[in-house]
């Protein structure tokens, strides 16, 4: 919408200017566009942090991990979250936030956060997701 603005107030103004002018125009539009753009393109890369956060998790029935896991789907800053119940993992991707710690990644997991443990949490994209099964990460 603020393109098609840009080109019509730069048609208007061709129209009543010489062809010099007409030239610097352009310049200015374009130079214009190309800062909005960076502006655009920056405040898209900062709005898409997202970070996950995985462990394992003991939960006693298959029905009670997917109740959880249905719970945990209406959290506004969890993108995607994954419970396995034959491997007892949790796997989650954010959304909204910048920063997730361990205390609040537990509380999350609602009634069940003191059955958390080996938790990694960083960037997604950027930090390394640790492969199944966790190594050193005995029931602590």
């Amino acid at each position: 919408m603020l393109l098609f603005f840009i080109l019509q107030l730069a048609t208007i103004c061709m129209t009543f200017t010489s062809k010099a002018q007409v030239k610097n125009m352009k310049n200015i539009v374009l130079i214009g566009l190309f800062f909005i753009g960076l502006r655009v393109s920056a405040q898209t890369n900062e709005s898409q942090v997202n970070l996950f956060g995985q462990c394992m998790i003991e939960i006693a029935t298959a029905e009670e991990m997917k109740t959880l896991e249905l719970e945990m789907k209406s959290n506004p800053y969890i993108k995607v979250v994954r419970l396995d119940y034959n491997t007892q993992r949790a796997f989650i991707l954010t959304k909204g936030i910048d920063q997730l710690s361990e205390d609040q990644f537990t509380s999350w997991f609602s009634n069940y956060a003191n059955k958390v443990r080996c938790i990694q949490i960083g960037r997604h994209g950027i930090d390394q997701v640790k492969p199944y099964p966790f190594e050193g990460c005995g029931k602590e």
